[in-house]
């Protein structure tokens, strides 16, 4: 009876053992689950670049005779597109894509182009150096030089990104103003902007000005030397506008 007793006691025990090591056992269980669990954070997307002005040229099937220097081009690379885009339609006297681009203002001015033989006008043009910059109140530029039998003529247009497109308006332009340009041409541009809006203002009509070296008479208009050829940046030669080789 003893050893009858004896057994239970024991049976009792080793149970009570065993409730007690699966009893830890399930507590650890419930800690690991009540653990957080550490989630590694995404990388970020590399930041998207915009691609060369060679690739994008290319990519788009833009006239060979459009030269944008990597350096000159703007940073976005839909800016970049836009630019190229306009000036190759406009080379080849393209109006839908033009009027797409074209402010409201200067798409009533393009039918009047088209008369007037703005398609073999662009034949005749043999390089177009393109410049960027801002003008004095911050908006962006985009000045074109157009290289037509050795001599050049100067365009810029008012780049405006609305979000939803990007359009040009275009700038006035003084005549002759290719052979007063220099340094940082689209800066330099509007710098003799108002230099011909303060003679504008002067009061003695019949005087003459020289104005920081040049030549200007009373009228506002940009004067010089008749007889002096000189070219963009130097005498009218191969140098051309002083823009890159090349695209």
């Amino acid at each position: 009876m003893m050893n009858q007793s004896k057994c239970v006691l024991n049976a009792v025990m080793l149970f009570a053992v065993s409730a007690l090591v699966i009893g830890c056992g399930s507590g650890d269980e419930k800690e690991k689950i009540k653990a957080p669990v550490v989630q590694q954070r995404p990388a970020a997307p590399p930041k998207q670049t915009a691609r060369a002005v060679d690739q994008l040229a290319t990519s788009l099937s833009i006239d060979d005779r459009i030269s944008l220097d990597e350096n000159e081009a703007p940073r976005s690379e839909q800016q970049r597109i836009a630019i190229l885009k306009f000036f190759n339609a406009m080379l080849h006297a393209d109006s839908g894509v033009l009027k797409n681009m074209l402010s409201y203002g200067d798409q009533l001015e393009l039918d009047a182009m088209i008369d007037a033989g703005l398609a073999k006008s662009m034949d005749d043009v043999s390089l177009v150096v393109l410049k960027t910059g801002n003008s004095p109140e911050g908006r962006q530029c985009v000045m074109a030089i157009y290289e037509i039998d050795m001599d050049y003529q100067v365009q810029l247009w008012y780049l405006d990104d609305s979000g939803n497109g990007i359009s040009f308006t275009a700038a006035g332009t003084p005549p002759n103003l290719v052979d007063k340009l220099s340094g940082n041409w689209v800066q330099n541009y509007f710098d003799l902007k108002n230099k011909r809006a303060e003679i504008a203002q002067q009061e003695d009509e019949e005087t003459s000005y020289t104005l920081a070296g040049e030549l200007t008479s009373s009228d506002g208009s940009l004067g010089g030397n008749d007889n002096q050829q000189d070219g963009p940046g130097g005498p009218r030669g191969p140098r051309g506008p002083g823009g890159p080789a090349g695209r």
